[in-house]
């Protein structure tokens, strides 16, 4: 493949591992074999990966070699590749503060080095000052502010931050001050966005205006914070932490615990540098002091040589890990710097307290009534829950049938005919409250609709319509969950599966509600029932039966049956993966889940279903990287990569190889690797 065809290519990867072999392969070749007119590009493409892949602390030597390259023959920089070297440098000027062992003489010679090539190109220093205020700043220096005012105050230029990132910085700065008056102001000026706006505004724009009272307002730009966040910014550490401590602060501490698990756990032990850890840990730090009252609370976070392996940490184990690893960053950064700034930030963050307005998110949450929700089972006795449960949810979705969606009429839930002792005058009512919900739904009024399903329940519950009762549980569950109640859609979840289950729902419609209940269980901490339940429909599936079916018919029920059975499977592998080693029965563990998620692939790819074998085959992978077993580990994995390039999934079959690729770094077999990074 030509050269630029295949930096072209590696351009439009997915920000990762495989991202980052492929561009450290390519920059070898180049730089070994030529062209070498393509070395500049090879380079910063390297620079890029390295930089919004996770591995920063690479790219200030290959950004070095390519300023040397620039020094000596410029001639290889073409007008693109010249403009790129000097955006560039503001990202590796940003990511100097995220490193303790870069010293302020360091810094300092680097910024004076940019400031003058910028001068030289004669594109003006607003990036450079932005720069120095950014280290000034995070350094912890005392002319940050001063350092703030040069640069909002100096003239624009094509090299300058966007007009969002410019109010999105300062609102930080000025929440990080404890200014909040000033930052809650400022913040609610943002009208840009890029990558990262205005979700990193409103984050900071919510906690500050919780610490000056301005509980509305906070919850306000809470919610507007996370309607704004993508793939892209989700996982801004500082906005994860403010996040934590605005929800654990503001009287939610559940809710603070819920998002950490399934959004973005990974950033407690595999965060983008160490001071993105330390400014997500003070607030994590935050809220968590504010709560330690509740102390024995089982946080459904599992850390490595907190409490007994493989238990959850309680708030107060989790504060006292998240209080040790702050201050150990603290006082490196500190040490850099001579001053206590980062030291002063986990004392504050120590002695936060619960705000005095409680963050109002609607009326208080409670079961349906009859739910097997948080407590209780089910009427069959199926679905006991426990106390214990969960981390997070897949990673990779869960692929097969999807749940009913009150908005999609094709996948809406089906009418059953009516029992004879159905009471009179019982189906209308419940009829109107239905179609007001899906009036609701279209509308994106989810609280409304939830509240329609849910006395649509109990209307048909009462007058014998059992599994119609289920289904609009089932509804109620899936409004509540785009609602962002998952404690009333997981309540609902719960109260829908014994109805659909006595009431003879089929096994497509058990299987879809028992998908779409699995991540919620998931972030609730409360897996058990749902795991159990899925566990028993798969367990009861029934044997296909062609009898009376033409050979066309019978061939398309065969596809929907393994379909079914294949995704109840995945399901089930996809719940117990989420608990990450949780136990609740002899053959309900993670040896089950691995197990059930290579049978599921299997069965995917015999019924042509490429995608969603493809999906479960690199589950399996991840759950025996998981129990220790490299070799099955590889198997999945390998599986998934080949499977995904059948399918023509570029993007999922970049990730997966990433992950395998890391996987046979780490076990030596870094041939096997190269021949992966080969192949992309």
């Amino acid at each position: 493949m030509p050269v630029a065809r295949e930096l072209h290519n590696i351009r439009h990867m997915p920000y990762g591992t495989a991202r980052t072999a492929a561009a450290e392969a390519a920059a070898r070749k180049v730089e070994a074999d030529g062209p070498r007119e393509h070395l500049a590009e090879a380079l910063l493409d390297l620079v890029e990966a390295y930089t919004f892949g996770g591995e920063g602390q690479k790219s200030f030597v290959v950004f070095a070699r390519t300023l040397r390259l620039w020094d000596e023959s410029p001639e290889l920089f073409d007008e693109s590749d010249e403009h790129n070297l000097f955006w560039e440098f503001k990202w590796i000027a940003s990511d100097l503060p995220d490193y303790p062992q870069i010293t302020r003489a360091q810094a300092e010679a680097f910024l004076d080095d940019m400031q003058r090539r910028f001068e030289l190109q004669g594109s003006g220093i607003s990036a450079v000052l932005a720069a120095r205020f950014g280290w000034a700043w995070q350094s912890g220096a005392a002319r940050a502010e001063e350092a703030r005012l040069t640069w909002i105050t100096s003239p624009r230029d094509n090299f300058d931050d966007c007009h969002a990132c410019v109010i999105g910085r300062q609102t930080d700065f000025l929440t990080e001050q404890g200014r909040y008056a000033e930052a809650f102001e400022l913040g609610k000026k943002q009208d840009g966005s890029c990558n990262i706006e205005p979700a990193k505004t409103y984050h900071s724009a919510a906690l500050a205006a919780l610490n000056v009272g301005e509980a509305a307002e906070a919850l306000k730009y809470h919610r507007l914070a996370t309607a704004s966040e993508t793939r892209g910014n989700r996982d801004l550490a500082s906005s994860r932490g403010q996040s934590f401590e605005l929800l654990a602060r503001g009287g939610h501490l559940e809710r603070a615990l819920r998002e950490l698990r399934g959004d973005y756990r990974e950033l407690l032990t595999d965060p983008p540098s160490p001071l993105q850890h330390l400014r997500f840990l003070l607030g994590l730090l935050a809220g968590l002091s504010a709560n330690l009252d509740r102390g024995e609370l089982s946080t459904g976070v599992v850390l490595p040589g907190v409490g007994s392996a493989g238990s959850d940490a309680t708030v107060a184990e989790f504060h006292g890990w998240a209080e040790r690893v702050a201050s150990e960053h603290a006082a490196a950064f500190d040490a850099r710097s001579g001053t206590s700034y980062y030291t002063d930030l986990v004392a504050r963050s120590r002695a936060a307290e619960l705000t005095a307005a409680v963050l109002d998110f609607g009326p208080a949450v409670a079961a349906a009534p009859g739910a097997a929700g948080a407590a209780g089972a089910s009427a069959n006795g199926v679905a006991g829950t426990s106390a214990n449960g969960v981390a997070g949810a897949s990673e990779t979705g869960a692929p097969g049938s999807v749940a009913p969606d009150p908005a999609d009429p094709d996948t809406a839930a089906p009418d059953t005919a009516a029992p004879d002792t159905a009471a009179p005058g019982a189906s209308v009512d419940a009829d109107g409250l239905l179609a007001r919900a899906e009036e609701a739904v279209a509308r994106k009024d989810y609280p409304a609709a939830t509240r329609d399903f849910e006395r649509a329940v109990a209307l048909l519950e009462a007058a014998g319509w059992i599994e119609r009762a289920g289904l609009a549980a089932a509804e109620a569950a899936q409004c509540a969950a785009l609602g962002l109640d998952e404690e009333r859609s997981h309540a609902f979840f719960g109260r829908a599966l014994p109805l659909l289950r006595s009431g003879g729902a089929d096994a497509g419609t058990l299987a879809a509600v028992l998908t779409a209940w699995a991540p919620i269980a998931a972030r609730m901490n409360d897996a058990e029932a749902q795991i159990r339940v899925t566990a028993a429909v798969l367990a009861a599936h029934p044997e296909f039966d062609p009898e009376g079916l033409s050979e066309d018919l019978a061939e398309r029920r065969r596809h929907e049956w393994g379909t079914q059975r294949a995704t109840l499977r995945d399901t089930l592998a996809r719940s117990l993966a989420a608990t990450r080693g949780r136990v609740y029965a002899d053959d309900l563990n993670a040896e089950r889940a691995a197990a059930e998620a290579l049978t599921a692939g299997e069965e995917f790819a015999q019924l042509g279903l490429l995608a969603d074998a493809s999906h479960a085959f690199w589950l399996a992978g991840k759950v025996q990287v998981d129990r220790g077993d490299t070799a099955a580990a590889v198997w999945g994995l390998e599986s998934a990569f080949e499977g995904f390039g059948v399918a023509k999934k570029r993007k999922d079959r970049l990730l997966v190889a990433g992950e395998l690729i890391e996987l046979l770094k780490q076990t030596g077999q870094a041939e096997r690797a190269a021949e992966i990074v080969a192949q992309l």
